[in-house]
């Protein structure tokens, strides 16, 4: 009887529709005999609905998440080391009147059109994520920031800048400048000028790359580096990057990212570097530009 109970129940798997099923390729199905794919549901698929009010951190059992609280907010990635993330996606809408800034962990960044430290969804617009498997540098990619209140949107370019050291350039160049402790530098091949034909708010996202031929380097010194956006002869407080120097001698990277409403007509826009924090050194650094770009796009 019990011999019999086993065939019996076999048959009923391999010939039962709408169970679960695995065909020769080893594909899985879901209320389907024939999966064609690794997973095939025919059905609805359901994932996790989250809201949020406050500051808070993404976990394994998020999917879905809207924010709507009552001030600008911060939604921190998890960091790659706590596991196997390759593929896992998040999708984030802003639901509020705040600004909502998804954060890569230290040391990680955001894969966009730029690695970025961070990614602001302004109110109604909804950002997607996926996790690339990495665990350093740039383990998160940006797959779609857009206006969610919007059927349809085009995205227009405002501002598409790049310099770049000729390859073997010696440090003694136009590019080169010297910096000391607490007092902006104009960085230069940093200025340009671009026009917007509407008023809008503008995804702004900025990448720079020096080297420091500083001599004699101290390699016991790790100074720290604030790097500031200046749109129109002004700062821009909330777009800017602070960075460490491994050392005195070692090259600087830094990446701004940021919404900014511009008005219709022309803007100039530039960076400021200053020596944040010393950290002990006090004599000043001789800096190269190596790289700048910039990238700027609003959706129409």
């Amino acid at each position: 009887m019990l011999q019999f109970t086993k065939y019996f129940i076999l048959l009923f798997l391999f010939t039962a529709t709408g169970s679960f099923a695995q065909n020769t390729a080893i594909n899985t199905g879901i209320n389907t005999k024939n999966p064609g794919s690794r997973l095939t549901v025919n059905g609805s698929v359901a994932g996790d609905y989250k809201i949020i009010t406050g500051n808070a951190v993404l976990g394994y059992t998020d999917y879905y998440a809207a924010y709507n609280g009552n001030a600008d907010a911060m939604l921190h990635l998890p960091p790659a080391g706590w596991g196997s993330l390759k593929g896992r996606v998040y999708a984030i809408k802003n639901t509020s009147n705040y600004m909502l800034t998804v954060i890569a962990p230290a040391q990680e960044t955001i894969s966009g059109t730029a690695n970025m430290s961070s990614v602001t969804v302004p109110p109604g617009y909804y950002a997607k994520l996926i996790s690339r498997g990495t665990v350093t540098g740039s383990t998160w990619e940006l797959l779609a920031i857009m206006d969610g209140k919007a059927t349809s949107v085009t995205v227009k370019k405002a501002l598409d800048y790049s310099f770049g050291m000729d390859i073997g350039g010696y440090p003694i160049s136009p590019t080169g400048f010297t910096v000391a402790d607490n007092n902006p530098m104009f960085l230069p091949e940093s200025q340009t000028m671009f026009t917007m034909p509407v008023a809008k708010p503008v995804f702004l996202n900025v990448a720079i790359g020096l080297a420091d031929y500083t001599y004699p380097r101290v390699f016991s010194k790790s100074p720290y580096y604030r790097c500031d956006l200046v749109i129109d002869g002004v700062v821009v407080s909330h777009l800017f990057q602070i960075a460490q120097q491994q050392y005195v001698g070692s090259s600087l990277r830094f990446n701004i990212s940021g919404v900014l409403n511009l008005s219709a007509g022309p803007h100039g826009i530039w960076v400021n570097i200053t020596r944040w924090n010393d950290d002990g050194h006090t004599g000043n650094q001789r800096l190269m530009v190596l790289s700048v770009v910039y990238d700027g796009v609003y959706l129409d």
